[in-house]
Parts: structure tokens; sequence; C-alpha cells
């Protein structure tokens, strides 16, 4: 291979940019992979509702006495 370059100045036997192969993407994504928003709310909505139980007032008063 030879390219022209100019008045009749010639590269011979190059390679002009190479090309690198990377692997293809993994297409088989759990399902928290493919829907992270969605899992991040659900866990917000668990840990929402076991904040409601009463036992946490017991637990706030002793961190309470603490300071």
């Amino acid at each position: 291979m030879s390219i022209k370059i100019g008045n009749k100045n010639k590269i011979k036997n190059s390679n002009i940019g190479h090309q690198y192969n990377a692997p293809p993407p993994n297409k088989n994504k759990t399902f928290v992979e493919r829907h992270p928003i969605l899992i991040s709310f659900l866990v917000s909505l668990v840990v929402g509702f076991i904040l409601l139980f009463s036992f946490w007032k017991d637990i706030i008063d002793w961190i309470e006495k603490l300071f």
C-alpha cells in the first residue's frame, strides 16, 4: 500500500490508524443492573417502612442520652 502526499512523496507499506477491537458488551445483565432507579426506590420504601416501627423511639432516646 502506498499513499501519495504532496509532490511525489510516498509512504510505502504503512498502517495509518490501527483498529483495536473491544470485546462485545455482556448482554446478560441482571434485573438490578438493568433497573437501578427502581431498585433504589424500592429499597428506600422498605427502609422508610422499617423506620415507622415504635422500637426506634427507644433507640433514639438511648442515643439522645449519650449526648
